[in-house]
């Protein structure tokens, strides 16, 4: 798709068709609130509080195609320019990011992979936590309370940010993934660290006790990296040299240095 393929959508209202499958695409997607038409786009936000609107759009093909998204939330549009590259087209004006596709069923993918890092970007995750525990003091009970509502919040964070699969093995059975903090929850200064699912990996049961330990990390390039005390055994089944390089963010490259220097790997 050209950069400039948006410019060839109609300004104008969507044929009731196409409109009706856009109106259906977000729904189904977690865009559930209709939030107006401009200049042939449709607006849509959701109903769940999830921060950032869309907007859909209908190209000049008698199917419909090429189908069009534009988000507004910055962090979205980042992570779906580095995943969907070659869906990337010039945004329209007040949109952080837009792209082109030739199905509906690329441009359903794209809207619910959309909703999903919306839900899982900060601050999202952290105002939900602090809405839950606003009533709770600090005695000891309460703590643990909180750290179970934030670990909560925080698992979910990472099953949307990572789409249910972790980044080293492939596994997305969902009972054998784990919420992992790089900066453990009790070595976080503030709740917004603490939720920050650029401070998490989701790893398989194994990775993440053996990355909780300090026995694992991971480089800047998101290499894995092991101890070399490990067990012949154990390297064999954390299986290293064939592990793919883990797409980090600078933020994750931030904390995953205080990882590394907090066990002791070489710099």
């Amino acid at each position: 798709m050209s950069q400039d393929a948006w410019l060839d959508f109609r300004s104008n209202i969507p044929h009731p068709i196409f409109r009706v499958e856009l109106d259906q695409a977000a729904y189904n997607h977690g865009f559930r609130k209709a939030n107006g038409i401009a200049d042939g786009w449709l607006w849509f936000k959701s109903d769940e509080g999830v921060p950032g609107e869309v907007a859909l759009a209908s190209g000049i093909n008698p199917d419909g195609s090429p189908w069009f998204l534009a988000v507004e939330h910055a962090g979205v549009a980042a992570k779906l320019g580095a995943e969907l590259a070659d869906a990337a087209v010039n945004p329209p004006a007040h949109f952080k990011g837009a792209f082109a596709f030739v199905t509906q069923a690329e441009l359903r993918s794209a809207l619910s992979r959309a909703f999903h890092l919306a839900r899982s970007l900060p601050t999202f995750p952290l105002a939900q936590y602090e809405a839950e525990v606003a009533g709770l003091g600090n005695t000891e009970v309460e703590r643990i309370v909180k750290e179970r509502v934030g670990q909560g919040y925080f698992r979910r964070a990472l099953l949307d940010f990572w789409a249910g699969r972790c980044p080293v093995t492939g596994i997305s059975d969902e009972p054998l993934l784990r919420a992992s903090h790089i900066v453990p929850w009790a070595h976080c200064h503030t709740d917004e660290q603490r939720l920050d699912v650029f401070n998490g990996l989701l790893l398989a049961a194994h990775w993440d006790a053996a990355f909780d330990r300090g026995l694992v990390s991971f480089d800047d390039d998101g290499r894995a990296l092991l101890k070399p005390d490990l067990s012949a055994a154990a390297r064999e089944l954390l299986a290293p040299d064939h592990a793919p390089l883990v797409p980090l963010e600078d933020s994750h490259r931030r904390s995953l240095m205080w990882h590394r220097s907090h066990f002791g790997f070489e710099a």
